[in-house]
């Protein structure tokens, strides 16, 4: 495996990704302004970052973004949600689509965004991500590590693997409905073109390439219309190869380094994907700035399966 590095200074033709400040329930659901600043400890600015997995959006975490925010808005903290490159409403970039170009994404979203990571008075942060996010999450960590720059107050990894994942056996991997099953059924899917209509989609997905229902239906969300019918949006080769650097970048360093705090919720349901060797080299880290927490009935959507154990995890963060 690859060992992840900030990526280095190179022209980049690219736009912000796509993001929005959560809003407070109070807030009507058109104020498209971001929620004033708040100012923390020497007035800077609090912010955590919310970051979604492969083949997912921003909007997977607006429960959990809501309800983390009713909890720590009143201690100044905001929080953003974005799409990573070629997922939701941001574009795909330029090649190469890599881990380190995708915290780079960030990196960037964040300065548009208002919010200053370096230099004198740099703004709180804290980092979080969903399973690919979570890997993107310590990209910017490293990066900002490799410019000298305060890392966030704590990284954390829902349910994502610092170094390679395990490997799954096809039936495995199939009756778990893993990740990489369910990207090749989209590569599948898409290739196939057009459906009469978004059910016959959600049909094909069950019945040909053995989707779950709720699974059958999250992937048809992401479809385009035309005149004879819909089909699948996803950017399914720059997907893959986010996938792929996903799957080959290692960041163990990070967590077994000392050099930053990190937080890894690990999903009990989906210990097999994380597999032995993942999971004793994350028990064996001795140092004290790993924070690690076991949701043991939660499956890898840990937000949707136990969003309370979650949230009792990370929240001690922004006190």
């Amino acid at each position: 495996a690859r060992r992840g590095a900030a990526a280095g200074a190179r022209p980049r033709g690219f736009a912000v990704l796509a993001h929005a400040w959560t809003k407070a329930p109070e807030q009507p659901a058109q104020a498209h302004s971001a929620p004033k600043p708040s100012h923390g400890h020497k007035g800077r600015q609090r912010v955590c970052v919310m970051m979604h997995g492969i083949l997912g959006s921003r909007s997977n975490w607006n429960t959990p973004a809501r309800r983390l925010l009713h909890d720590i808005g009143p201690l100044g903290w905001r929080v953003l949600q974005l799409d990573h490159r070629a997922h939701g409403q941001s574009p795909a970039g330029e090649p190469p689509h890599t881990i380190e170009a995708c915290a780079q994404d960030v990196l960037e979203t964040l300065a548009a965004a208002g919010v200053h990571v370096e230099g004198p008075g740099a703004d709180e942060l804290v980092v979080c991500g969903h399973s690919f996010g979570g890997k993107v999450a310590l990209a910017v960590l490293q990066a900002l590590l490799d410019r000298g720059a305060p890392p966030p107050r704590r990284t954390w990894l829902f349910d994502s693997v610092p170094g390679r994942p395990a490997r799954l056996s096809a039936e495995v991997s199939r009756r778990e409905q893993s990740v990489d099953f369910v990207l090749g059924v989209v590569e599948r899917a898409a290739a196939r073109g057009l459906y009469a209509d978004r059910a016959a989609l959600v049909e094909a997905l069950e019945k040909e390439h053995g989707l779950s229902t709720p699974l059958a239906g999250w992937v048809a969300q992401s479809v385009r219309y035309a005149p004879e019918g819909v089909a699948l949006s996803y950017d399914v080769e720059t997907v893959r190869a986010l996938y792929d650097a996903y799957q080959g970048t290692d960041f163990w360093h990070l967590l077994e380094g000392g050099r930053a705090d990190v937080g890894v919720v690990v999903a009990g349901r989906n210990r097999h994907a994380w597999g032995d060797e993942n999971m004793r080299r994350l028990d064996g880290v001795g140092h004290g700035r790993l924070h690690r927490a076991m949701l043991k009935n939660a499956g890898h959507n840990v937000h949707v399966d136990d969003l309370p154990g979650l949230l009792d995890t990370v929240r001690p963060t922004f006190v």
